[in-house]
């Protein structure tokens, strides 16, 4: 299966773990290809609402901002592995069983249908639909609804339909399947508009945070800028590169945006160095190592994944050159630098945060036996009480009392 994303500027949708970044369907940079697709998506709007209001339901949000496109192989493609649909026995199937993710709450879908023909063909693709299960593997549901697509078609997922059931595409035997599904995505988290203006922040707050004295620093600032230095590696210029140079050169309008992103990962990545020079030359708060050293550990982790990704057989075997992961961010491996894989950071951090964990565990003792010593050396006594008074005599006379 081959797929893209086409949809408004700067939207990206996450799909089995990849994130795919949308070609623009409007503005300048947009081909006539594109907007032919957003003119689609405007018929696809129009006939969501005019089905919705036949059928008397409520279709939610269907203004669309987005379609994946996909290309599906069928069942005569040899070299693709076709699974059994495994609770029905209702044949090959070419899409398992889902419900589609990241999108508005009871938002409707679209999804346009196309079989390039052939004389003598069988169209004999078809979309199944079920009740959500509560397990992945539970077959004790209602039965499944099995229905043929020809040609031309189009079926909608109104409302709050994809939150209640599950669909599935069982593969053709000879025509390819081209599917145009238009979707409500949250566009909470997944724009680059949102990333960058996420990015400008940290680097702001992470700037004016360093040049405060460390009495005054504020480890949560840290905290949050080091989560978005690694949340811009790992969600954007990691997956953007998995992709490989043939996919950059596809996304022209992502170049300009990716580079940006690159630019703000290298300044957030030079202020993470600053500050662990500062925790190793100066007595910083321990709560700023504290959230240095979790971001450090986690990165590496993260880091480490990727490396094993990129070099998944998936990838350097099936897929051609051009599109074969492509190691990113790069690394300056300048000496002032921090090491890509951050050991030796953690170690130096994890062995501050140790001494001093001891020196105050040990004035804390000093202190407590201090406070004893001086308790022993000090214990209360009565004081005795002179007083005198007067005799008969008009002597002094001495009396004591307790």
């Amino acid at each position: 299966m081959k797929r893209t994303l086409v949809g408004v500027p700067g939207i990206t949708y996450k799909y089995l773990n990849i994130r795919l970044f949308a070609h623009p369907w409007c503005g300048a940079d947009s081909s006539p290809m594109m907007n032919s697709i957003c003119k689609i998506n405007d018929h696809m709007i129009q006939l969501t609402r005019k089905h919705a209001d036949q059928a008397d339901v409520d279709h939610g949000s269907c203004d669309y901002n987005l379609t994946l496109i996909n290309y599906m192989e069928p069942t005569s493609h040899t070299k693709v592995g076709f699974k059994e649909e495994a609770f029905y026995d209702m044949g090959k199937v070419s899409v398992s069983w889902h419900s589609d993710s990241s999108l508005e709450d009871n938002s409707s879908i679209g999804v346009c249908h196309f079989l390039p023909a052939r004389k003598k063909a069988r169209c004999d693709w078809r979309i199944a639909m079920r009740p959500s299960p509560s397990n992945a593997n539970d077959s004790n549901t209602a039965p499944p609804i099995a229905v043929s697509t020809a040609d031309g078609d189009a079926y909608f997922l109104l409302g709050g339909f994809n939150e209640k059931y599950q669909h599935c595409v069982l593969a053709g035997s000879s025509l390819h399947r081209i599917s145009s599904t238009h979707r409500v995505a949250n566009t909470d988290k997944d724009t680059f508009q949102y990333i960058s203006r996420r990015a400008r922040t940290a680097l702001k707050r992470f700037r004016l945070e360093l040049e405060k004295d460390e009495t005054n620093m504020d480890y949560r600032v840290f905290r949050f800028c080091c989560l978005v230095h690694t949340e811009i590696e790992m969600e954007w210029i990691a997956q953007y590169w998995l992709q490989g140079v043939g996919h950059n050169a596809e996304r022209i309008w992502w170049q300009k945006p990716m580079s940006t992103l690159e630019r703000l990962w290298n300044d957030l990545e030079d202020l993470t160095c600053r500050l662990f020079n500062r925790c190793v030359e100066s007595s910083i708060q321990l709560a700023i190592i504290d959230a240095l050293l979790d971001e450090f550990k986690e990165r590496r982790r993260q880091r480490i994944l990727w490396d094993e990704r990129r070099a998944d057989k998936v990838y350097q075997k099936r897929m051609s050159e051009q599109f074969r992961p492509i190691p990113r961010p790069q690394f300056s491996g300048k000496k002032d630098q921090l090491d890509k894989d951050l050991s030796a950071a953690i170690r130096q951090l994890s062995n501050i945060k140790v001494t001093r964990e001891k020196g105050k565990a040990t004035k804390k003792q000093l202190g407590q036996k201090g406070s004893q010593n001086s308790r022993m050396m000090s214990p209360t006594r009565k004081k005795k009480r002179l007083t005198y008074s007067r005799t008969k005599e008009g002597g002094n006379k001495r009396n004591r009392e307790k």
